[in-house]
């Protein structure tokens, strides 16, 4: 299984060859690590990801720092120091970072006599089953697997080949897990649905019959739970990648290729549609659908379905354009308060008077009328 990381270094030519970047500077230096531009030393690789930030590099001790190409017309206020010139450097960076801390080998342990595994179940070949770890009934494990310690895979479950479960996972009966899924430490998949209704007073569990079931090349992160659907499925498409901390409830059907952030809620029966991005803590009502390319921005509240290819903001969401129109609008009511209490007074001056013109007037008819 995947172990610590080894560390290698690198010669300034060698890694300006891996990215062909243009090298700029003297190119003897070696770097054994890598870190962010504010933490690195004089052995550490490190980058500037725009042209802005590259003053960051005045105060660092890098000596070697990959950076984009535009800034090539700057480099001489950095006498000392190493640059290579790339088109996207946080990419070509980590790049390099893979090689100069590789992660172990995987090894084949096969199934550890401390796991649990019920005689029908059924694990390919090259899968490893680590300690502690529990297998119900007729559950199927697919190739070259990695089952980590502690992990409960319930009755009926069904997991592909190259699929990677963390410590403490549980897979509640009759999940289904495509090709190359990883889901990380302590995430629940499959537990039954929040779903109540109040008799005589008490609150009973409705039935939750369906299961989950998580598409091939699915990422989720720990801690995540994902619960199963009252008939049918709760779906979690291809491709779409999933942060710590996410709830998925019962009967979501969750589009292809989705990013859903840390602490984001999506409550029963939702749907999204591809590509759609919720940020951080946005939360999303019961029985919506969000479009395809929908991006819900943090700490966003939708309470109805959304069309796809925008930005919403806000609670409750609305156009990200709206927002910032409503938001500078909110920002201006402290002068706007004064502003009106200004007219107000004005007003009431005003109306005073315009009172004591009337009476004056009035008394001069008066006067006219006794005369007469």
């Amino acid at each position: 299984m995947t172990g610590t990381r080894m560390e290698n270094s690198l010669h300034a030519q060698e890694i300006a060859q891996i990215l062909d970047a243009i090298i700029v500077g003297p190119a003897d230096c070696r770097v054994s690590a890598a870190d962010f531009i504010e933490r690195a030393t004089a052995t550490h690789l490190a980058f500037v990801g725009c042209r802005r930030n590259l003053t960051r590099a005045s105060a660092s001790q890098a000596r070697l720092i990959i950076a984009p190409e535009s800034v090539l017309d700057q480099l001489d206020d950095f006498p000392g120091r190493t640059f290579l010139l790339v088109p996207e450097p946080e990419v070509a960076f980590l790049k390099i970072v893979g090689l100069l801390s590789p992660e172990r080998p995987r090894r084949f342990i096969g199934i550890s006599p401390q796991a649990t595994v019920a005689a029908s179940a059924s694990v390919g070949p090259r899968t490893n089953v680590c300690q502690f770890v529990t297998i119900g009934e007729d559950v199927v494990i697919g190739e070259n697997c990695d089952i980590a310690p502690g992990v409960v895979i319930g009755d009926g479950c069904v997991i592909g080949d190259d699929v990677s479960l963390g410590p403490n996972v549980v897979l509640y009966r009759d999940t289904f897990i495509g090709d190359r899924v990883n889901i990380d430490a302590g995430t629940v998949v499959g537990s039954a649905g929040f779903g109540y209704r109040t008799v005589n007073g008490r609150h009973e569990r409705l039935l939750h019959a369906g299961n989950v079931r998580i598409c091939d090349d699915v990422e989720i992160g720990a801690c995540t739970t994902i619960d199963r659907a009252k008939i049918g499925s709760t779906v979690i498409g291809t491709g779409t990648r999933i942060d710590d901390q996410v709830m998925i409830a019962h009967n979501c059907q969750i589009g292809e290729h989705n990013l859903l952030v840390s602490h984001t809620g999506i409550a029963g029966s939702s749907s999204t549609g591809a590509y759609v991005v919720c940020a951080g803590q946005s939360g999303i009502a019961d029985h919506v659908h969000l479009g395809d390319g929908a991006m819900i921005g943090a700490k966003t509240g939708v309470h109805r379905d959304m069309p796809g290819g925008q930005k919403y903001l806000g609670i409750p969401a609305r156009p990200a354009g709206q927002h910032h129109r409503e938001t500078l609008a909110l920002k201006q009511l402290p002068k706007m308060r004064t502003t009106v209490k200004d007219l107000q007074q004005q007003l009431a001056t005003l109306q005073e008077q315009m009172s004591q013109l009337l009476s004056a007037t009035d008394s001069h008819i008066d006067g006219q009328k006794k005369a007469a």
